[in-house]
């Protein structure tokens, strides 16, 4: 194919990707007669068809809802009084329908994108002999993967959601109504699709100028951070049983990649890791190119979110007090000893930084740590708890004293862990979720805690006894959506 063609297809992508937001249901893009009938006809199209979903992950915002969503309802960051009073709404358990974090379009945008190279990949492949099994796989995997992805933010933030896994390109097609399904029908069709991916995806991607080392072992380069792997798909597999409460599979998953020494801890700050490309990264999104999406919620002359250092120094990152005050540990150097707690995680004006991660070596570590606790297995969970904090030099203040058998004690040092390792990153609100969740909301106290020291004192009890209620942990449907689509329902919680 002539560089040409290969110009006009990514340009067809692109414009495609470009097109005005469309006020229908899920903010769909309907591309009648364009998507089908001329663009995918060639590999080509379907790898630039890929390469655009990349790039709605980074260019759009689907990377701020991930950091609003895992984040805002937490504890670890504040408004600043020049934050949106939105973001208060949610700080104080006071949402309505009406309130923008709750907008899901960006993310259901991306995953329609997702749904169509699935769709018509195949289209391409007949019509095109040079697009092989391999890599004809790979496109559709990956497309997979990122689907599931996206559905696993989105069924831990609303709970009960629209499961789309068919491209909208006409207007019928956005204008049907469909129906919300139970977080268990989501996970289970989650579970399916990943394990569908794992053997579609590659350990690893040969760039072209490495074509000739097919079958050879390639060390890790930035394309096998920024794509799709089957590590990847392995790290969301494992996060999804653990979210599920299936502790056996969680553990199984992780050990796929655990035992492959592929992935190494750096030792001591983790800054670096932000620069993208690292030994620890399994997936991220890569702004090698581009800068940060967050970076404009954290970083401008006016940022609507602040690091909550006085919480995070008191119950997080912990000084060793009865040791020597002065010693830190590193992964809280971003944003502790800033000026105003400015997030500095993902770079500053002069240093930006080039990635969000979403998956690392220290994730799946912490992941079979929590499984294997949760299995009765409490003295290996400590063993790997002390391999990750030596690596990261933490603190003797911020280790319990604990019991190998300590069930509830090892677990919330785990919370406490994570905390620590993925500030900042959309992780916080999900893990407290999850922890509280546990054995039919034994532990409901991690949240009416965390809230009685982030909701506003003249609101604070009422916010207690809000996130008391089990339905008040997911967000809203949208009142836009509801508008659009007769067939959603209202989290029961936003009718009173």
């Amino acid at each position: 194919m002539t560089r040409k063609k290969i110009y006009q297809a990514l340009l067809a992508f692109a414009c495609l990707a470009s097109l005005p937001s469309c006020s229908k249901w899920l903010d769909l893009q309907p591309q009648d007669g364009i998507t089908k009938g001329e663009f995918w006809q060639t590999k080509e199209d379907v790898r630039a068809a890929l390469y655009g979903i990349y790039s709605s992950l980074n260019a759009g915002l689907v990377e701020q809802r991930i950091f609003l969503w895992g984040e805002l309802r937490a504890d670890m960051i504040e408004v600043t009084p020049l934050g949106s009073d939105d973001f208060r709404f949610v700080k104080n358990v006071n949402i309505l329908s009406t309130n923008s974090v709750a907008a899901w379009g960006a993310v259901y945008s991306t995953i329609n994108d997702c749904n169509l190279l699935i769709d018509f990949a195949k289209d391409a492949k007949a019509t095109d002999p040079t697009f092989t099994d391999a890599a004809y796989n790979t496109y559709v995997g990956e497309a997979l993967a990122i689907r599931s992805l996206l559905y696993f933010y989105l069924v831990r933030t609303f709970r009960d959601i629209p499961l789309k896994l068919k491209g909208s390109f006409r207007d019928s097609d956005v204008l049907t109504p469909t129906a919300q399904v139970t977080e268990a029908e989501t996970i289970r069709q989650l579970i399916a699709d990943l394990k569908e991916a794992q053997n579609l995806v590659p350990d690893y991607h040969i760039q072209p100028e490495e074509s000739e080392l097919i079958g050879v072992y390639v060390p890790e380069s930035p394309v096998n951070k920024g794509r799709i792997t089957k590590p990847a798909v392995t790290a969301l597999l494992a996060d999804v049983y653990l979210w599920n409460s299936d502790y056996a599979q969680a553990e199984i998953e992780a050990d796929k990649i655990l035992t492959t020494n592929r992935y190494q801890l750096t030792e001591g700050a983790i800054l670096p890791i932000f620069q993208g490309g690292t030994a620890e990264t399994i997936f991220e999104i890569s702004h090698r190119e581009s800068t940060p999406n967050i970076l404009s919620l954290l970083l401008t002359l006016s940022p609507p979110f602040a690091a909550n250092t006085m919480l995070i120094k008191e119950d997080v990152f912990v000084p060793n007090t009865d040791v020597d005050p002065n010693l830190r540990d590193p992964r809280g150097e971003s944003f502790i000893y800033s000026s105003g707690g400015l997030i500095m995680k993902y770079g500053t004006e002069e240093n930006l930084y080039s990635s969000f991660q979403i998956y690392r070596i220290s994730d799946i570590m912490l992941i079979k740590a929590e499984a294997i606790n949760e299995l009765g297995r409490g003295e290996e969970a400590l063993t790997i708890m002390d391999d990750l904090r030596l690596k990261r030099r933490a603190l003797a203040a911020t280790a319990p004293e604990l019991g190998n058998d300590d069930n509830g004690g090892i677990g919330r040092f785990i919370l406490a862990e994570r905390a620590r390792e993925f500030a900042f990153e959309g992780k916080r609100w999900f893990d407290l979720l999850r922890f509280a969740r546990r054995d039919d909301y034994a532990n409901i106290d991690i949240l009416t805690a965390m809230v009685g020291k982030t909701a506003d004192v003249t609101v604070q009890q009422s916010a207690i006894n809000k996130i008391r209620q089990r339905d008040s942990h997911y967000l809203p449907i949208s009142e836009d959506e509801l508008s659009k689509d007769p067939l959603l329902k209202q989290n029961p919680f936003y009718l009173k």
